[in-house]
């Protein structure tokens, strides 16, 4: 029995190589083999999550990005389209795989533009985080996507709206706009992620999410709420919460809850909030005006940007200097992709 949970516990994990074209597999290999030996190794990217813009029609508490959104274009402006298809093109020369993040993307005033030009490049895959709340009037997304993580924090609509920080008439166009987002599938394969992060004011219905993504046919993210790549305090020792996360993995190991994403090591670590050894430059951050994070968004370091280098490997490189060790031995960050990731490289290093 040991034997065939410890094989459940890296399925994910096994998914997600599987899914990799040659390039980026070789990508990720060579750095795993690298890393243990090169401390200030920085990796060759596997793709990129760029934060198109921070401005936003939500309000969430626990938002990650709480500081930049309140910032605004002040402080983070997004480009006019000469200067981001210069970084869609220095972005494609080193990777495949494109994520577009916020802010809330739908409310860039190019949106369309980037897709478009995404397109052009001929991405692998190009994903979009959104809380789809104004969806309905953008419909040309729903042709240019290929994967789409939708924030729903709670399947009853008053609390996901507190959850938003919105009016809960607006919650519930978001739960339209599921539905169109799932029409659009039947013209062309997008990938529907529901993305629900666990926090106080929704742990007593964040169990409700597994048959309301079950319904809807999409996969299932739990993520603890973040608290800028620390212990979540609220969550850490509360019992409540510990309670929902071992239902959650006896779930996936029963088969009940077989669209959960993330692997069983992943819903341990979150219930234990034990620190993990990170490997931050698998997927770079950029934020709206090009410049890159080093070596990760938490770290609130933007030593270069991407728009002053030929490619996004010549930046990350060149980043190093500003850089402290490689990989992150800190490791309180309990996002899903970092922690993930970083389970996925320290098995290929052998850790």
């Amino acid at each position: 029995m040991a034997d065939k949970n410890e094989a459940a516990a890296h399925l994910r994990s096994i998914d997600i190589v599987r899914l990799m074209s040659p390039r980026p597999l070789w990508r990720l290999v060579r750095g795993s083999l690298r890393a243990p030996f090169d401390d200030r190794y920085a990796g060759s990217p596997l793709a990129v999550c760029w934060f198109t813009n921070f401005s936003c029609n939500a309000r969430c508490p626990f938002c990650c990005k709480a500081a930049e959104i309140r910032s605004g274009r002040e402080a983070f402006p997004p480009l006019p389209p000469d200067r981001f298809k210069q970084l869609l093109r220095g972005i494609r020369k080193s990777v495949d795989l494109l994520y577009l993040s916020g802010g809330e993307p739908l409310i860039h005033p190019h949106l369309g533009e980037i897709l478009k030009e995404a397109r052009r490049l001929a991405f692998t895959s190009v994903g979009l985080s959104s809380n789809l709340i104004t969806l309905h009037d953008h419909p040309e997304v729903l042709d240019e996507v290929d994967a789409v993580s939708v924030s729903i924090h709670s399947p009853i609509p008053a609390v996901h709206a507190a959850n938003l920080g919105v009016p809960e008439n607006q919650a519930r166009q978001a739960f339209d706009n599921l539905e169109r987002l799932k029409a659009a599938r039947r013209r062309r394969p997008i990938k529907i992620l529901i993305n629900c992060v666990i926090n106080l004011h929704n742990l007593d219905s964040v169990l409700e999410m597994v048959d309301f993504a079950r319904g809807h046919g999409c996969l299932l993210e739990m993520v603890p709420a973040n608290e800028h790549g620390q212990i979540p305090g609220t969550l850490a020792g509360n019992a409540d919460y510990e309670k929902v996360i071992d239902t959650l993995i006896e779930w996936r190991r029963s088969g009940r809850a077989k669209h959960l994403a993330g692997s069983t090591h992943y819903y341990e670590r979150i219930r234990s909030f034990e620190p993990f050894r990170c490997f931050p430059y698998g997927v770079p951050n950029i934020m709206p005006d090009g410049r890159l994070c080093t070596p990760c968004d938490v770290s609130e370091q933007y030593a270069v940007n991407v728009l002053d280098y030929p490619d996004l490997k010549a930046a990350v490189k060149a980043s190093l200097p500003h850089l402290g060790s490689y990989p992150c031995k800190r490791g309180t960050c309990f996002k899903a992709g970092i922690l993930e990731r970083s389970h996925l490289f320290g098995l290929l290093a052998g850790n």
